[in-house]
């Protein structure tokens, strides 16, 4: 049995800033790894919205793994004393689980466990390397390493909006429905539509749930919690209320539909355990995915690998016709790191995800339009918050942002995909969204709350297009024209202009709204007529 000797791209680790060594990892103790291999054919990129989308056979069977490539890694990988223990043609994966020694031989690679302040993590250096009878195979590896990846999006609660009694009245409080009415929601009630929701914490409770819905004034949906990895659907890890936050939104909007709610771990396999359980889900098929879950681009946090990977899934989401509303961020230019440096948050800034800001609505009676949101100093850790959005370092500006003349605030930069696409409310304060969680109700927001009020509209966009259509691959379409002979495009036919404001917290600076599309509030809030009228209009 051969040392493996071929390093995979992609696979480096650094140690996280501030993590201290604790020690080796126990070698008898067994855990599991995610392998993502090749496509039988590469899933072309996409610079268009798919005329037709695929069915999850035919996007297995055209660009799925091959059970040779399955068998190949199973055969090679247990002469390493590694078991296969789950395996999928259409997400290409393999599943392996064995012990820590055996695991340290078959990649060539030693794991230590560490603490740090985000949490105890086992870890490992360097780069991963694996036989080289599997070197045109695997593409990722993911599992070794489970440090926490993806951050919730809550920021700590105000001391204006601590937990209150659900008996208590709050003026200030606004529910799903007058959000739809100010945005000018289609009407509707989300028949015979399912929304997606991923999860990396938290829990769903039912009892929160009727509560919300009786304050809120709608039936109580059916809500489907799915474990992805074996993640709890019910744990009180201080992440529940970002969990009953994107319930309670989709269900104010749409209280007939079906929500499903796919629960992984917040690590980097448990990212693409819960992409994979959507995309693979012939039960519940969703038409519409939210994603209030991410991390800074440009750090030790994501590894190249991974962030290709689940690009790959997101861009298989658009070929399925799967819209995926992800927040941009909390933390405004920064993403919250503290190197002085201008990030954008992922997976948000996948050209195959549409990224939601955050605005304030400043007249909830009027047609004034939102500002974009910031409040103290935009940042969480400092009982602020503002939206995130900029120029990504990691993806290239696509074809359909080629009009975009925005470049990004930190020095040398690319050119790279700008985000936001669009915008909502996120204000906590000015125009805070109800939450109930823990039996009490408390006022809440963030890009966390936008990402799913647009994912709401999608399944009420869906539910009234002819012949079964979706929506789909929305984001190329809002930066294309609207309509034969137009000069506007639809996200600027279709959204309310955000002119004002802007998400200044990086030392490098950041990005100002002004009229047409910016990387800030993208072509701005929606309206929810117009949108659907030019959205039929399109895939007439």
């Amino acid at each position: 049995m051969n040392v493996p000797n071929y390093k995979l791209p992609g696979s480096l680790r650094h140690v996280m800033p501030g993590a201290k060594v604790l020690g080796q990892a126990n070698a008898h103790g067994v855990i599991e790894v995610t392998l993502k291999l090749r496509r039988k054919l590469a899933l072309p990129d996409l610079e268009a919205r798919p005329a037709a989308p695929l069915t999850r056979d035919e996007l297995a069977t055209r660009y799925g793994a091959s059970q040779d490539d399955i068998d190949k890694v199973t055969q090679v990988m247990s002469q390493y004393g590694l078991k296969t223990v789950g395996s999928s043609l259409g997400a290409r994966t393999v599943r392996l689980a064995g012990p820590v020694s055996a695991m340290e031989s078959a990649f060539n690679v030693k794991l230590f466990n560490y603490a740090h302040a985000d949490g105890n993590y086992r870890g490992r250096v360097g780069y991963l390397f694996i036989p080289d009878a599997l070197k045109d195979i695997v593409q990722g590896v993911f599992g070794l390493d489970n440090r926490r990846t993806v951050r919730r999006r809550r920021q700590p609660v105000h001391g204006t909006t601590a937990p209150q009694a659900l008996s208590s009245s709050h003026p200030s409080w606004y529910v799903p429905a007058q959000f739809a009415t100010h945005y000018d929601f289609p009407q509707g009630d989300g028949t015979g539509q399912t929304v997606g929701i991923l999860e990396f914490g938290g829990g769903y409770f039912s009892s929160d749930l009727s509560k919300f819905c009786e304050k809120a004034g709608v039936s109580v949906p059916t809500v489907t919690p799915v474990s992805t990895d074996g993640t709890s659907t019910e744990s009180k890890d201080g992440a529940e209320g970002e969990v009953m936050l994107d319930i309670e939104v989709i269900a104010g909007l749409c209280p007939k539909s079906g929500i499903v709610v796919y629960f992984a771990a917040w690590t980097e396999a448990g990212m693409i355990a819960g992409l994979d359980a959507a995309m693979q889900d012939k039960t519940n098929n969703p038409g519409v995915l939210s994603i209030s879950w991410g991390a800074p681009e440009g750090t030790d946090i994501w590894s190249d690998q991974a962030m290709s990977q689940i690009n790959e899934t997101l861009k298989e989401a658009a070929y399925l016709g799967m819209t995926v509303c992800v927040a941009a961020g909390d933390d405004g230019s920064s993403d919250g790191l503290a190197d002085g440096q201008a990030h954008v948050d992922f997976p948000s800034s996948s050209p195959y995800a549409l990224s939601v800001g955050g605005t304030t609505i400043v007249d909830f009676a009027g047609a004034a339009a939102d500002v974009v949101w910031m409040e103290g100093d935009g940042l969480r850790a400092d009982q602020g918050g503002s939206s995130g959005g900029g120029v990504s370092d990691v993806f290239q500006r696509p074809d359909w942002q080629s009009a975009i003349t925005i470049t990004s605030v930190n020095p040398g930069a690319i050119t790279g995909r700008c985000m936001p696409d669009v915008a909502a409310n996120a204000d906590w304060n000015a125009s805070p969204y109800l939450l109930v969680v823990d039996g009490h109700a408390q006022a809440n927001g963030g890009t966390s709350a936008a990402s799913p009020l647009w994912a709401g509209l999608i399944a009420l966009i869906n539910s009234q297009l002819s012949g079964g259509k979706r929506v789909g691959y929305l984001t190329p379409m809002l930066y294309q024209t609207a309509g034969a002979g137009g000069a506007a495009t639809l996200g600027a036919a279709a959204c309310t202009d955000v002119t004002s404001g802007n998400n200044n917290t990086a030392s490098a600076g950041g990005y100002s709204a002004g009229a047409g599309y910016d990387a800030v509030s993208g072509w701005g809030t929606p309206q929810g007529q117009k949108l659907l009228a030019a959205i039929q209009a399109a895939l007439a």
